[in-house]
């Protein structure tokens, strides 16, 4: 069982160093390097935990904008993936979105095959794509909970 909690200032280092772990592979592959987020940089207002139990295993950060729900960051820690946790966590973003009718859209990092792969899995759609990046959505109306 998972739930979502408000991220605090004492997690600040869990999320730097699980971004770190998550994005680095990707930003390399990308960018040919990886600049970390400074721990002070990181928007807890807007962060949420991802609990497993009583232990922290990734985490999301949201966005509401007037037209729609940003996904800006969700990372899972390597034990948790491929266990449905990202799954559950992106239908409680979802239901989130269509409770305030609005559709839910995000982007990956191009090198993030696996990630765009899971997203497109689970019914999001390609709105765009840059050398960079791929946007996608879901529309609030077609979201499912």
């Amino acid at each position: 069982m998972i739930h979502l909690r408000p991220a605090l200032k004492s997690d600040a280092t869990f999320l730097a160093e699980l971004e770190a772990e998550v994005m680095q592979p990707h930003a390399a592959a990308l960018w040919g390097k990886y600049l970390p987020t400074p721990v002070s940089a990181f928007d807890l207002a807007s962060t949420r935990l991802v609990v497993r139990g009583e232990i922290p295993v990734g985490y999301v950060t949201i966005e509401a904008n007037p037209d729609h729900l940003r996904l800006r960051k969700m990372y899972l820690t390597a034990k948790a993936q491929g266990q449905g946790i990202g799954a559950e966590v992106l239908d409680m973003v979802r239901h989130e979105a269509k409770a305030s009718g609005l559709p839910l859209r995000l982007s990956v990092l191009e090198p993030n095959r696996r990630a765009l792969a899971f997203y497109l899995r689970e019914g999001l759609h390609v709105t765009e794509t840059t050398t960079e990046q791929v946007f996608l959505q879901t529309p609030a109306q077609s979201l499912s909970c």
